[in-house]
């Protein structure tokens, strides 16, 4: 790039806004200088699910600042980051959802810097065109995601002390399959899961790279596995219990090799995405059931326990997926902050200092023995699995459940604790997105919906908006899948076996709504409404109550209760699982 810096850099950035204007596909913003093997960019360049995204490695004299996974601030010769934790590589994603709102900003400040040339004085070398991009983006609120460059060597020529001859060598030294494996690899993953399973996993999905084998068929084979697990489970003795031990690891383990493989070589789908999620609850609730099967053969009676359990991680669960996104939304975010000014204000939404939000996190998480040791306690679902396997081995499966519970509500109540009080640290409303999330799962049926629009929607909006309305979807899973357990344990006993069946059924509807809120969709109302919503759900389980007095009804309500699980079922598996399908094709989803 000869010429004048400011020249250079105006005219990047015509040509950029020219090709938004036509994008028909996501637009690739790459420096001029950067140097680097074409596999290790393959994530952002091929992943049709990438979104607007940046490469950054860690870099704490960098030029941008990563909360959460995504771009707080970027910085060029220009513009100032307060306390920078990565460093751009040089290479940026927009999205062509992210392409009107890009080429309104970018056009806004090629405008600006013509008008006010000779005021601000503003030079950008034409080899921080990215990272100029960048700041554009960030400032006017389009969000970024990082995503870390694997470990392979890279070069910006106006830094490096080298010759291009030798930086081209030394950028494609490094195998491409060797790039592959190392893209394979997740991030933040669980004690277990990183030092024992994944290393496990490895050699069985350089197999499946090998055989060419398809990211879905390997997530069936694991389902189809974990199945077998839970069957095991069911025979009781020691050496079914061994079985369904090992089977149930096993398909942690293949289960890990979905997703490497899809990592590695970029196939992802709408369908992957929920086969992946769905399987792995169906996996791990049909494993609570076949240990009380298996428990029921000694005389022990736990069916209980896995209502409770069931009843327990789903409101984990949905505690966690919508405290992380709520999270994201309120601290991940900047004011919008003018172009031209240098400083970018150091700030994050929600009250917290940048530098003390960074320093707590650098604080909290200096020791790896801490670090990991939080990461136990967390329980995710490689310890879990686990500590099915050995304790129903050694103890029974009994004990397992029993262990698992203690260990659940342990997890349960350490991250609680923690997020009341990073939550007490927010200011201000929730954003639209954020009370859309959390709006398309409420679940109300007719009678509630009814109910609902007698309060005016600003009102519950601001529900939704408050400081604790991640955790109001939770709560609604709690109130029914609880109220129901705690009805069923204490008026009909001996419906334990057919409450299983109808929390099962119903539990899966939640995590399906909850994965589609996730995605940006809604579940369809003549779903939830076909269903009956958890308000209709739970008023009819009280009929049912009213028809058939415990002392003389215990039969016919565990009839009406597996035919009410049916009838869900039918509406909750085969038919929501179609529509959703479907209407990824017509949004020109990859399925």
């Amino acid at each position: 790039m000869n010429g004048s810096p400011r020249a250079s850099c105006a005219a990047l950035l015509d040509d950029l806004i020219a090709r938004l204007v036509t994008a028909t596909e996501p637009v690739i913003v790459m420096a001029p200088d950067l140097i680097v093997a074409p596999a290790a960019i393959a994530p952002l360049t091929e992943d049709p699910f990438a979104g607007t995204s940046a490469f950054v490695v860690p870099d704490r004299n960098g030029d941008l600042r990563v909360l959460h996974h995504q771009v707080m601030s970027a910085g060029t010769s220009h513009h100032v980051v307060g306390s920078p934790t990565h460093r751009s590589v040089g290479l940026l994603r927009i999205a062509r959802a992210d392409a009107s709102a890009a080429v309104a900003v970018l056009s806004e400040f090629r405008n600006r810097l013509n008008s006010d040339e000779a005021s601000t004085g503003i030079v950008i070398p034409a080899e921080e065109f990215p990272e100029l991009v960048t700041v554009c983006l960030v400032r006017s609120g389009i969000a970024v995601r990082a995503v870390a460059l694997v470990d392979v060597p890279w070069f910006r020529t106006h830094e490096a002390d080298m010759t291009q001859i030798e930086m081209r060598e030394r950028a494609l030294s490094v195998p491409e399959d060797r790039i592959q494996r190392l893209q394979a690899n997740r991030v933040d993953d669980g004690f277990y899961s990183t030092f024992i399973v994944r290393k496990a996993s490895k050699p069985l999905t350089r197999l499946a790279l090998q055989w060419g084998l398809h990211p879905n068929t390997i997530t069936v084979i694991s389902f189809a596995v974990g199945i077998a697990a839970a069957f095991a489970f069911a025979g009781g003795t020691f050496l079914w219990l061994l079985t369904g031990a090992v089977l149930l690891q096993l398909s942690l383990v293949i289960d890990c090799v979905d997703g490497e493989v899809a990592r590695a070589t970029r196939r992802f789908s709408a369908l992957g995405a929920w086969l992946d999620a769905s399987t792995d609850r169906v996996k791990e609730f049909a494993a609570y059931g076949g240990l009380a099967v298996g428990a029921a053969r000694d005389g022990s009676d736990v069916w209980w326990l896995v209502l409770v359990l069931i009843t327990v991680q789903t409101f984990r669960h949905m505690s966690d997926y919508d405290f992380s996104r709520i999270q994201r939304l309120r601290e991940a975010a900047l004011p919008l902050r003018d172009l031209l000014v240098p400083s970018d204000g150091s700030t994050v939404a929600g009250g917290l200092s940048v530098a003390s939000a960074m320093d707590a996190s650098r604080q909290m998480n200096r020791s790896s023995a801490i670090r990991w040791t939080k990461k136990v306690i967390h329980m995710p679902i490689g310890e879990r699995w686990l500590l099915i396997s050995v304790v129903a081995v050694v103890a029974g499966p009994r004990w397992a459940l029993v262990a698992l519970l203690v260990a659940g509500l342990i997890a349960l109540s350490y991250v609680l604790v923690g997020r009341i009080l990073r939550t007490l640290t927010w200011h201000g409303a929730l954003d639209e997105r954020g009370v859309e999330l959390l709006r398309a799962q409420t679940d109300l049926g007719p009678v509630g919906s009814a109910v609902v629009m007698t309060v005016p929607e600003h009102v519950r909006n601001a529900l939704l908006a408050a400081r604790f309305g991640w955790a109001m979807p939770a709560l609604l899973r709690l109130f029914e899948l609880g109220g129901v357990t705690l009805f069923v344990l204490l008026v009909f006993p001996d419906a334990t076996v057919v409450a299983f069946a109808w929390l099962f059924v119903v539990a899966y509807h939640h995590y399906d709504t909850l994965y589609r809120a996730l995605n940006g969709f809604r579940t369809p109302r003549w779903i939830v409404w076909t269903g009956l919503g958890w308000d209709g759900r739970l008023i009819v389980v009280g009929v049912f109550a009213l028809l058939f007095s415990a002392a003389s009804g215990q039969t016919d309500f565990e009839s009406a209760l597996l035919l009410m699980a049916a009838a869900l079922f039918i509406v909750f598996v085969p038919v929501a699982s179609v529509q959703w399908l479907r209407s990824n094709k017509s949004v020109g989803g990859d399925v």
